[in-house]
C-alpha cells in the first residue's frame, strides 16, 4: 500500500526532475529540521558521553570507543524516528498549521509539501515502525512511554493546556529519549546503572526548569494558537528570570552531582552564565533564536560531565582514538 503519493507530497511548483524518493526524504527532514540540531544531536551526545563513561552510568567497566561509535547510527535512528512521530503528530493539527504559518512557514504542511491526509497516513505507518524499532533495539519501554507522552502532549492538548504541564511532558519526553539512546549505545550486554537512571532524572529536571527558553522566540505564533506557554502566561520579564536563574543553578548542581571539581564547573558555568546573560540582556527575535541554540550547546556541556568523572576511561578512549590516526 502506497502511503504517500507524488501528487500529495509535491506542490505545484516542485521541480519535476526531483525524484519522489528525494522529495519524501526532504519532507521528512523538514518535519524535524527545527529539532535536529537542538534536540536529536544533544540527546545522542548524552548517550555517547554516558556510554564512554563506563561504570559511571552503565554496567560496562571498560567501554570500547570503536564499538560505541559503531552504534551511534542506531542511537540516532531511535532518537530521530521517535522525534519524527512526535513532530508529525504535533504539526498535523489545524491549530499547529496556523501557528507554523507565522513561526515556521518552511514546515511541510504550511508550505504545501504534504497534505493533512498524507500526514495521517504517515503516522499510521510510522507509529508501528517506531515501536518495532524500539523492540529490536531493546528500548521498547521508553518507546511505549514516549508514544504515551506524545499522545498526551498533542492529541489530548497537553501542549496548550498549561505551561507547567507542557514543560513537564517535554521534560519527561527528553528523559525518555536520552534513556533510550543510552540503552542502544551501551549495547545489549550492559544495563544502565542506578547512577545512570539518577542522571536521567536530573537531566529531566534540568529540562523541566529551563526548556521554556524555546518558547520565548515563538510568542507570536503561540498567541495566535491560544497556547498558554510560559512567556504568554508569565510575561516577558518574569519568564526570562525563570529561565536565567535555573540555568545558573543547574550549571552548579550538575557538576556537584558527579563531584568532578573545577573542570566540571568550567564545562557548564561559563556557558550557563552566557546563556542566562543573553536571555536577560538581548530581547529581539533574532537574539532569542541564537540564545536558544546556545542553550542547546550548554546542555551538551552538561552531558560531558559523566566522562569527566572517569578520567581513566577518557584517557583510554583518547589513546584508542590517536592510535587510529
Amino acid at each position: 500500500m502506497v502511503l504517500i503519493q507524488a501528487d500529495k507530497i509535491m506542490s505545484s511548483n516542485t521541480t519535476p526532475h526531483i525524484s519522489l524518493v528525494t522529495t519524501v526524504r526532504q519532507t521528512l527532514y523538514l518535519f524535524t529540521k527545527n529539532d535536529f540540531l537542538t534536540f536529536a544531536i544533544p540527546t545522542a551526545l548524552f548517550a555517547f558521553f554516558g556510554t564512554l563513561s563506563g561504570p559511571t552510568l552503565t554496567s560496562n567497566p571498560s567501554p570500547s570507543l570503536s564499538q560505541t561509535i559503531f552504534r551511534v547510527p542506531s542511537a540516532l535512528l531511535i532518537v530521530w524516528s521517535n522525534l519524527l512521530v512526535f513532530d508529525i503528530s504535533n504539526q498535523r493539527l489545524p491549530s499547529a498549521v496556523e501557528e507554523d504559518k507565522v513561526n515556521k512557514p518552511h514546515r511541510p504542511l504550511p508550505s504545501g509539501r504534504i497534505t493533512s491526509e498524507a500526514t495521517r497516513r504517515l503516522l499510521l505507518f510510522g507509529i508501528p515502525f517506531v515501536l518495532a524499532l524500539g523492540w529490536y533495539f531493546s528500548c521498547w519501554q521508553e518507546t511505549l512511554l514516549l508514544n504515551t507522552a506524545i499522545w498526551m502532549y498533542n492529541d489530548l492538548g497537553g501542549c496548550d493546556e498549561d505551561w507547567v504541564l507542557r514543560n513537564l511532558l517535554i521534560a519527561v519526553g527528553y528523559g525518555l529519549y536520552s534513556s533510550a539512546a543510552l540503552r542502544v549505545l551501551a549495547g545489549p550486554d550492559y544495563a544502565i546503572s542506578e547512577k545512570g537512571f539518577q542522571w536521567v532524572v536530573l537531566v529531566t529536571l534540568v529540562m523541566f526548569v529551563t526548556q521554556h527558553i524555546c518558547d520565548i522566540k515563538d510568542v507570536e505564533g503561540d498567541r495566535l494558537r491560544g497556547r498558554k506557554s510560559a512567556p504568554i502566561m508569565l510575561g516577558d520579564k518574569l519568564v526570562r528570570w525563570s529561565v536565567a536563574v535555573p540555568i545558573i543553578l543547574c550549571s552548579v548542581a550538575c557538576p556537584m552531582f558527579f563531584g568532578v571539581g573545577v573542570l566540571g564547573y568550567a564545562l557548564t558555568l561559563p556557558m550557563g552564565m552566557l546563556v542566562a546573560g543573553r536571555t536577560m540582556a538581548f530581547r529581539d527575535l533574532r537574539a532569542d533564536k541564537l540564545t536558544w541554540k546556545l542553550w542547546a550547546l550548554w546542555t551538551c556541556g552538561l552531558f560531558v560531565l559523566p566522562l569527566v568523572k572517569q578520567p581513566a576511561v577518557l584517557e583510554q578512549a583518547w589513546k584508542t582514538l590517536t592510535n587510529h590516526f
